[in-house]
């Protein structure tokens, strides 16, 4: 069954118990008119239940083809039954004549699909036969609150490994469980290569506040001043889109440009260069002032980097590495995994449990594509809490400013700020096709947590679980 729109890379925002039930409340409505008109065989009917952004990601005669092609003749929706609420997005088992299958839902602010994914249904309760193998000595309560938040998660049927690490009180502390690859029997390690999504997006936050601090670019800058010639000026109604604006995600940019047409899902950004960018916005008209909402954009984030990347005249891993990770000693993270090390490389995984190949980047690189380890990540975090050369510290410390809040969200540069319990925390997580991340930084407790999986499945949960405990065991 194809995937009815490819998973792109994302953040997932906790939300209050109370804005969940209200949520969930709204997307069960939508849910069943899908439901009705999808028996219909209305097409047209389901196309006026999506939003603005599904619309501009997926026309309706390709929809309708969809629709036609790949969804009807699996038969009647005999039932759509919620299974769980995931941060905004709603899972539900849905019950064809030929087949069962996962669909997931995610609404906008007005109550209308953004998120619509319908894929081969996967029981979230199967779970493994046998205990998977750690280096946890399940010695200290840590050990055994780390394993607690972890088992749930990598006992599921689908996932492979777990890269887990800990900076408390200026210590490093690392968990690994399960497999870099499926049936091989080896351990992950925090020198085990994960894709990281778009915690990518902070690092280039971190290049864009080094540019600032020396004087290249400013915030307030037009994004038109830094882009070819031949593209017409970003702006609404004479409020043009800032650079800052494409690091908080409030610049009225799409999540993603409407000729983003990967030839290859497994690998949907590898085709997306530069001249397909500059030819997005030759035709591209904001519909609301930048600067008033927030909508998350990995073209935006991507677009910022691209204009580094024209500032500097260097590609965008030169731009990490000499600005971030050398600077720091991180020696393992990049966007290109070296020849040498590629046997450190875990395989990635769908939440099917099937493979996927790395993904790799062009004029997107900026929003998703660095490889790392969780020994990079603590040092990476550790910097993010003062422990770095003067200069750099400065420009991490530029990121933390908050630079745009509503009633939802609170944004520095690249990252957000949210409460897993009762502190606020410093976070950005990211996914990729067979990779999913966590970040988390206490920046007044001074801990942090990183989670690195080879499998498709969120690890929020996880992250969260020991973020709480660590607030509440300091």
């Amino acid at each position: 069954m194809k995937r009815l729109l490819l998973i792109t890379i994302s953040i997932w925002i906790s939300l209050t118990s109370c804005t969940q039930n209200a949520v969930q409340q709204k997307t069960d409505s939508v849910s069943k008119l899908f439901v009705k008109e999808f028996n219909l065989r209305n097409t047209k009917g389901l196309y006026e239940l999506t939003g603005d952004v599904f619309k501009k990601a997926l026309t309706y005669e390709s929809f309708s083809s969809f629709c036609q092609n790949n969804l009807f003749p699996q038969g009647d929706m005999k039932e759509a039954r919620f299974e769980k609420e995931t941060n905004g997005i709603s899972k539900y088992k849905v019950v064809f004549n030929v087949m069962n299958a996962t669909m997931l839902i995610g609404l906008d602010r007005m109550g209308k699909i953004e998120t619509l994914l319908f894929k081969p249904y996967v029981d979230d309760n199967a779970r493994k036969n046998a205990r998977v193998a750690s280096t946890n000595p399940l010695i200290s309560v840590l050990d055994k609150k780390v394993d607690s938040a972890t088992q749930p998660y990598i006992s599921m049927l689908a996932t492979t490994g777990l890269s887990i690490g800990i900076l408390k009180k200026g210590e490093f502390v690392y968990y690994n469980y399960g497999e870099t690859a499926k049936g091989n029997g080896q351990l992950p390690n925090e020198h085990s290569f994960f894709e990281i999504g778009s915690i990518s997006k902070t690092f280039t936050a971190i290049v864009f506040a080094d540019a600032i601090e020396k004087g290249k670019v400013k915030p307030d800058d037009p994004v038109s001043g830094y882009l070819p010639d031949s593209i017409p000026a970003l702006a609404y109604e004479g409020v043009p889109v800032l650079l800052k604006n494409l690091s908080n995600h409030s610049s009225g940019i799409p999540r993603m440009p409407n000729n983003f047409h990967p030839a290859d899902p497994e690998d949907p950004y590898k085709d997306y260069d530069d001249r397909d960018l500059y030819s997005f916005y030759k035709t591209f008209k904001l519909i609301r002032k930048p600067g008033a909402q927030f909508e998350y954009s990995n073209l935006a984030a991507g677009t910022l980097g691209v204009i580094l990347e024209r500032v500097y005249k260097k590609n965008y891993q030169d731009l990490i590495v000499e600005t971030i990770c050398e600077p720091l000693g991180m020696q393992d993270t990049r966007e290109y995994i070296r020849k040498n090390d590629s046997a450190r490389f875990a395989k990635g995984y769908t939440e099917e449990g099937k493979y996927n190949p790395p993904w790799n980047f062009e004029a997107l690189a900026p929003a998703g594509s660095i490889r790392s380890t969780a020994a990079d990540m603590l040092i990476y975090a550790n910097a993010n809490l003062g422990v770095a050369p003067k200069s750099l510290k400065k420009a991490i410390q530029l990121t933390h400013v908050i630079t745009f809040t509503d009633s939802t969200n609170k944004i520095g540069l690249g990252w957000f700020y949210i409460k897993p319990g009762k502190d606020q925390v410093l976070f950005h997580n990211g996914g990729t096709g067979g990779y999913r991340s966590y970040l988390a930084i206490n920046l007044e407790k001074k801990f942090a947590v990183v989670v690195l999986s080879n499998t498709s499945i969120g690890v929020e949960d996880v992250g969260n679980a020991i973020i709480k405990w660590l607030e509440e065991n300091p």
